[in-house]
């Protein structure tokens, strides 16, 4: 086991990025070659790649296996593999968590564990330990577990080819608030094939707060996944990804309310992990679909032949949801997928387009009546007359941090869409309840040259007896580890800094693309922030428009602590929502940089670790920096930055 101190090794290719046009559109520009391809210039042709068939739907939801924490304690050993596995109509090889031994702790399952995307679901409480051996049987990096049979490889960390090492491997805890050091959540770390780590992670309890209070770590809705540098979406994308969720029973008011297998007086509790999936189905030279590579994923659009690109949910593909009228159920969304945003809404299936000895949709309903458009520029899809249509459900945490209250959602006073869009690595809690009959929970899918329509995630049915147990609460209690910024008198309030980072792309030589902070790639010699512990710093992130590459949108994500978006383009969010993950938002016109501002408390835990984006590819090929919180900034001399611009 070995800590990396190797510089990037990026090389040139084709880029994708995600942008927000003036009226609020997520669209996808691209370069290729030495020029751009941006979407009022580029349309998409049905006629030269027709559509590859939809994946199969599977049935009712399935949930992941999952272990829970006995007496404290959580002790479990995980093993990566190469694996086949089965999602809709495509089967494919991929690299999943495919072992799991419980030493310390329960499990949903009995005898061997046969699980494969997502992985298990972890669940612990405040003042566990958790302890964890990864065990990487994946096999060396000189294998290719998704082949690209020699067409596609481009070089560089972002092949699937010999050398690249994408089997090489760590483990992170998206969201978590805890030590970011060995034998911690340590995304520095290599875990190599046929290697293994022993992590032990203390999930805190019984925290000293700058006003002198106590607080313990929130009770919600985390991930974990991969986060080696160079290969972290590769990984993810394969499904390299698992649910993990703090409970606490005794103070938490959702976990009061709601349970997977409720008792009397609560509501039932459902997981949805949204994981993203881009597939070649075409030219595989092995005979099967195979994962896209990364410059597959990362293609100039159209897309290469035959790669189609939808959602999951729990590794199915439209499953069924089963609610009763006026039933208040708690639905957990996790976004696990590595590019593409979320903008979830609800839709009622017209009765007369529902099948009666079903319930399901009749065969050919299209709930969104879109289509891409085959010439004439890209096609436009009214995303808020979609969103209009949903009808009311709540939203009550955003990356396991519960509000004050629910929110009523579609919201109606949003300043951006930056305030509800669930980007790559965020999760919402939702509350639902509706009348009886059929609905589709839809994603509405962003627009692009490469024609990436919005999806069906699943199909609720709602039938049966009313069940008026359980009323949507009108208050609940935000976590303490995470108090309000209305005072700003209160200790640990009062601002000691300010920071502005610059995330922009750069065009570089031959037609590359330089994904960048502060005009810089990550570098793991080089210390971007420092920070005293303790400290309460206001950040603004500007997102750069650039005159050739135009304007982006980037997922920014920082570790171990999280933080209360204040401005959204000097605007005040309608609702104040802390987050670990958040879109930055676009200028929304030429020549206009976009600006996020936030506040944040860097608390209790010392040392390194790092802020990003989390579009995936945009952080392998460096749009990520390394920080240090210590007492008194007293950070470690940077060494001499051995990593040079790729």
């Amino acid at each position: 086991m070995t800590s990396s101190n190797k510089p990037s090794s990026d090389k040139n290719r084709s880029h994708v990025a995600l942008t927000l046009d003036r009226r609020g559109f997520l669209m996808l520009g691209a370069t290729i070659g030495a020029g751009v391809l941006l979407p009022d210039t580029v349309g998409c042709s049905s006629d030269d790649n027709p559509p590859a068939p939809k994946p199969v739907p599977s049935r009712e939801l399935s949930n992941p296996a999952t272990v829970r924490s006995k007496d404290g304690l959580l002790n479990i050993e995980m093993t990566i593999t190469e694996t086949e596995v089965t999602v809709g109509q495509y089967t494919f090889m991929t690299r999943a968590y495919t072992g799991l031994k419980v030493n310390a702790g329960t499990a949903s399952f009995e005898g061997t564990y046969t699980g494969t995307i997502p992985g298990p679901s972890i669940e612990l409480r405040p003042g566990d330990r958790f302890e964890l051996e990864l065990i990487n049987g994946l096999p060396d990096d000189g294998s290719a577990v998704d082949p690209d049979c020699g067409t596609t490889t481009s070089g560089g960390h972002g092949g699937h080819g010999p050398g690249m090492q994408n089997n090489t491997t760590n483990f992170h805890t998206h969201g978590l608030h805890v030590d970011p050091g060995p034998p911690g959540d340590d995304v520095f770390l290599e875990i190599g094939p046929g290697q293994s780590y022993n992590f032990v992670i203390d999930v805190p309890k019984d925290l000293v707060m700058p006003d002198g209070t106590m607080a313990d770590h929130p009770a919600g809705t985390y991930w974990y996944h991969p986060h080696f540098h160079g290969a972290t979406a590769i990984q993810v994308a394969g499904g390299m990804v698992g649910a993990l969720l703090i409970r606490d029973e005794t103070k938490d008011d959702l976990d009061k309310m709601f349970s997977p297998d409720p008792g009397p007086g609560q509501g039932k509790e459902q997981l949805l992990v949204v994981g993203e999936l881009m597939i070649q189905t075409k030219d595989a030279c092995i005979g099967k679909a195979r994962l896209a590579t990364y410059k597959e994923m990362a293609a100039a659009g159209p897309f290469p032949p035959g790669v189609v690109d939808f959602f999951h949910v729990n590794g199915q593909i439209n499953p069924i949801l089963h609610m009763r009228p006026s039933e208040v159920q708690r639905l957990r969304v996790l976004h696990t997928g590595f590019r593409a945003p979320l903008d979830i809404a609800f839709l009622r299936v017209p009765d007369d387009q529902v099948d009666a000895a079903t319930s399901l949709p009749k065969p050919g309903y299209d709930p969104f009546g879109y289509s891409c458009a085959s010439n004439g520029g890209p096609p436009m899809l009214d995303r808020d007359a979609l969103r209009a249509k949903s009808v009311t459900y709540y939203q009550v945490a955003t990356d396991g941090i519960t509000y004050a209250a629910p929110l009523k959602m579609p919201m109606t006073d949003a300043v951006s869409e930056v305030e509800y869009v669930i980007p790559p690595g965020g999760r919402a809690d939702l509350l639902t309840r509706f009348e009886a009959g059929t609905y589709q929970m839809v994603a509405l899918g962003y627009l692009d040259f490469v024609c990436w329509a919005p999806q069906v995630l699943a199909t609720v049915i709602v039938a049966g007896a009313s069940d008026t147990s359980i009323e949507v609460p009108q208050t609940l209690t935000p976590p303490a580890l995470y108090p309000s910024f209305e005072d700003m008198a209160k200790p640990g309030n009062q601002v000691d800094n300010n920071r502005q980072l610059d995330f922009a792309l750069a065009p570089g030589d031959q037609g590359s693309v330089h994904f960048t902070i502060d005009g810089r790639t990550f570098c793991e010699t080089r210390i971007d922030q420092c920070m005293a512990l303790g400290a309460v710093e206001e950040w603004t992130i500007n997102n750069k428009w650039g005159e050739v590459l135009g304007e982006t949108v980037h997922p920014f994500h920082i570790h171990v602590n999280s933080f209360l978006v204040t401005s959204i383009n000097g605007k005040k969010p309608a609702q104040p929502i802390w987050r670990d993950t958040v879109l930055i938002p676009t200028g929304g016109m030429k020549g206009v940089d976009g600006t996020l501002t936030f506040l944040s408390r860097f608390l209790h835990y010392e040392g390194k670790y790092v802020l990003h984006c989390h579009i995936l590819e945009h952080e392998d090929e460096g749009m990520m920096q390394l920080l240090e919180v210590k007492k008194d900034a007293a950070c470690e001399p940077s060494m001499p930055d051995t990593c040079p611009m790729p």
